[in-house]
């Protein structure tokens, strides 16, 4: 018997995202062994937090999901030491989608024979398909409070002639895209993930130092890291998508996905400080110009390859979905504080991200006391992440020198 297809009742961008394999992740270290019997049951609170986690599993909607299936997306490991975590751990969480019949997140322990000295039992790290959370559902478990969806809609209204316009042109892309990614390859893999850890208390002073928001800071350092922002091999211009989570869009804007994807291009020119203000200039530029358009746009598009996949489903591997034309994935997400039964056993620092190959891209998730960098990244990249090391000196330098 077929079995029922995930993606039946999904919007056109949690279908979209599925077919990218796109997975968000969420890691952090535990500071007592977890049992089997604790695992299950962090399982299966996820569930009763987040009930969109139940999608793919059998049964019906709200069914107690018995303990041996839950059981199955549960993975355990002793290791000799924590040396390489979470780097050596987080992978693109293929072993999602290669089970049908099966919930679409699995959850990864490694116990540590000895606890460390500063009291870490082990790591947890809990992958889960990104079309059914989001960074906002992510902090909201971080907090042991409910995810569950609701339908998300805006009272915003696009002008007509401007969703007319960017649905005529969604539909030109989408068709282009199609042609393109099954043509091309612009950023092969493989793709690695790495991160990075810093006090979040100094960025607010950074930023009030060089006169810009925080998450200006955030992506210029982001993009200082990846790219040659400054000296005479210095990148013109760096196409990026970046997230916000809002309710603009427009009155038809997708029903589950609370977060937009906007679109900006970053022109280097100076040192990290110089490029830190021309990025929150240009990120204020952008978005006090939004009209809707490109949402708009890009939900026609979407709609288009949606519709398309069902006449030429040979058209829609994963390379085509792999095809991004924008250079980086930036992503502030709201801050995660550990409280609650859910994460009563976890420690900060909280890594957070998503793993998808196509375009390099960073995470960056506030803690209380930390802020982690989660680069999922082509390999060819990994021997510039000690750049952000070089640069966070470099700030913490020019602070204690007053500058």
């Amino acid at each position: 018997m077929d079995r029922p297809d995930p993606t039946a009742g999904f919007t056109d961008m949690q279908w979209f995202m599925h077919g990218q394999r796109n997975v968000a992740f969420f890691g952090a270290f535990t500071r007592r062994d977890l049992s089997p019997a604790d695992l299950l049951a962090a399982a299966r609170s996820l569930i009763e937090l987040a009930p969109q986690l139940r999608t793919g599993a059998p049964g019906m909607p709200g069914e107690l999901l018995p303990d041996d299936l839950l059981a199955r997306l549960i993975y355990g490991e002793s290791v000799d030491d924590l040396d390489g975590f979470p780097d050596r751990w987080v992978d693109s969480g293929a072993a999602i989608f290669a089970e049908p019949g099966l919930p679409l997140f699995r959850l990864r322990y490694a116990a540590l024979a000895t606890p460390t000295t500063d009291g870490r039992h082990g790591f947890l790290l809990v992958q889960v398909a990104h079309a059914l959370v989001e960074g906002a559902d992510s902090a909201l478990l971080s907090r042991s409070q409910s995810a569950a969806h609701p339908v998300s809609q805006s009272a915003r209204r696009t002008p007509p002639l401007v969703k007319a316009a960017a649905n005529a042109i969604g539909a030109v892309l989408a068709s282009l895209h199609l042609l393109a990614g099954n043509l091309a390859v612009i950023r092969p893999g493989p793709y690695a993930y790495a991160s990075r850890v810093f006090e979040r208390a100094q960025f607010s002073h950074f930023a009030r130092g060089i006169g810009v928001r925080q998450r200006a800071l955030f992506y210029a350092l982001v993009m200082h890291t990846l790219f040659d922002v400054e000296g005479p091999h210095r990148r013109r211009s760096i196409s990026s998508t970046y997230s916000v989570v809002d309710d603009g869009g427009g009155a038809d804007r997708d029903s589950f996905m609370r977060m937009r994807m906007l679109f900006a291009v970053f022109h280097p020119d100076g040192d990290l400080a110089t490029f830190a203000r021309a990025v929150d200039r240009d990120l204020a530029q952008s978005e006090a110009k939004e009209s809707g358009f490109n949402a708009e746009m890009n939900a026609a598009g979407i709609g288009v390859h949606r519709r398309l996949s069902r006449i030429i489903p040979f058209a829609y591997g994963p390379r085509l979905f792999q095809f991004m034309p924008y250079e980086v994935v930036l992503g502030l997400i709201p801050p995660h504080r550990l409280t609650g039964r859910l994460t009563a056993d976890l420690l900060e620092p909280v890594y957070a991200g998503a793993a998808l190959a196509g375009s390099n891209a960073c995470v960056i998730v506030p803690n209380r006391a930390f802020v982690t960098f989660n680069f999922f990244i082509q390999d060819r990249l990994l021997p510039r992440i000690p750049r952000l090391d070089a640069a966070i000196s470099a700030l913490i330098a020019r602070s204690s020198a007053g500058l």
